[in-house]
């Protein structure tokens, strides 16, 4: 099911985002019994204005509302401000990961039991942590040499007490 609604470019200044607002009676027309959580904090495919679309999550902002952060990159791109109303359509995302999987992070986690194993004992956040990282990286071999390292790094970190700065190699025990 798409939803399609009107927003306003709204920025909150405590985090210094720009973003959308999504009504609580939106949100709970995706909800579905297999969600874990707040109907507020959900995984979407966003389309703004027909035109640029990516997925993302919505944040519970309060007073019945959630928010969906906009980049100033995708402002540019839809030639829009803070203030404009913009065409909202939300489709519930129902993808492992909310995300796009680089395909060589993928046949890596085929290959190796035990580093699927510990990437999917990692919390959701921590798992798109990880694929953004690799996702970012323009060639392919060097998406491959990333996913090796931060797999590597993520074996030796502690079960169960993972961070991101383990997996980032930043952190040694």
């Amino acid at each position: 099911m798409t939803e399609s609604f009107e927003s306003k470019i709204e920025y909150l200044e405590k985090l210094k985002l720009h973003h959308i607002t999504v009504s609580e009676e939106i949100l709970m027309q995706h909800q579905t019994s297999s969600d874990k959580g707040s109907v507020f904090n959900q995984r979407f495919q966003i389309t703004i204005n027909r035109d640029v679309s990516w997925k993302a999550g919505s944040v519970c902002l309060g007073n019945r509302t959630a928010y969906i952060t906009i980049s100033k990159a995708r402002m540019k791109q839809l030639g829009v401000q803070l203030g404009d109303s913009v065409s909202v359509q939300l489709k519930k995302d129902t993808s492992k990961y909310g995300m796009d999987v680089p395909e060589e992070f993928t046949e890596l986690l085929r290959q190796d039991d035990h580093v699927k194993e510990r990437f999917e004992s990692l919390t959701m956040g921590l798992q798109r942590a990880v694929i953004y990282v690799v996702a970012q990286l323009k060639s392919s071999q060097k998406r491959i040499d990333k996913s090796v390292f931060l797999m590597e790094n993520l074996k030796k970190a502690p079960v169960g007490k993972e961070t991101m700065r383990h997996i980032l190699g930043k952190e040694t025990s």
